[in-house]
């Protein structure tokens, strides 16, 4: 058996797999246990083959985990051990912004590349029937943006990454 744990909306996941015949047997967090036959990555999908057929997701992997599209909706996985080190070494006069509460990103201000001036609005966060304005902390480049509008976040979920101006 292998255990594989993931970060998702702030809480660790722990998904255990199993080989079973010819592929594996699933169990979630939830104690749901799915069968699947075969798992095949063509970028960018992702095909599983189940007892009950092929379903087929939209996939794309990313430096420390994996983003998957399900029925409309946009599932970002990070690997656990990464989450806890980013928790634990990063702060806003780093450039990385983090939810300061859970919450629902409203409005997203900037793209990755952009660049920003210190207290730019980078996006809306809606938490407690409140809206809160994550600024930018310096002048400087989005390089990493890891929300869209519409999306929950957990309290300390990494939002946006931004690098200072270099002073060429």
């Amino acid at each position: 058996m292998r255990k594989v744990m993931f970060r998702f909306r702030g809480e660790t996941l722990e998904l255990s797999l199993k080989p079973e015949g010819g592929g594996w047997k699933i169990v979630l967090p939830d104690g749901a246990e799915h069968h699947v036959l075969h798992a095949e990555v063509n970028t960018p999908y992702l095909t599983l083959t189940l007892p009950t057929g092929r379903v087929q997701l939209a996939y794309a992997q990313f430096t420390h985990g994996i983003e998957i599209q399900y029925r409309g909706r946009t599932y970002r996985f990070q690997s656990a051990a990464q989450a806890r080190s980013e928790e634990i070494q990063h702060s806003s006069a780093e450039g990385v912004l983090t939810a300061p509460m859970p919450g629902l990103i409203t409005k997203v201000f900037v793209q990755e590349g952009d660049a920003v001036e210190a207290g730019q609005r980078l996006l809306t966060l809606e938490a407690m029937k409140t809206e809160q304005t994550l600024r930018a902390p310096f002048a400087g480049t989005v390089a990493r943006l890891l929300v869209r509008e519409g999306e929950l976040v957990q309290e300390n979920a990494v939002l946006v990454e931004v690098q200072p101006r270099s002073n060429n």
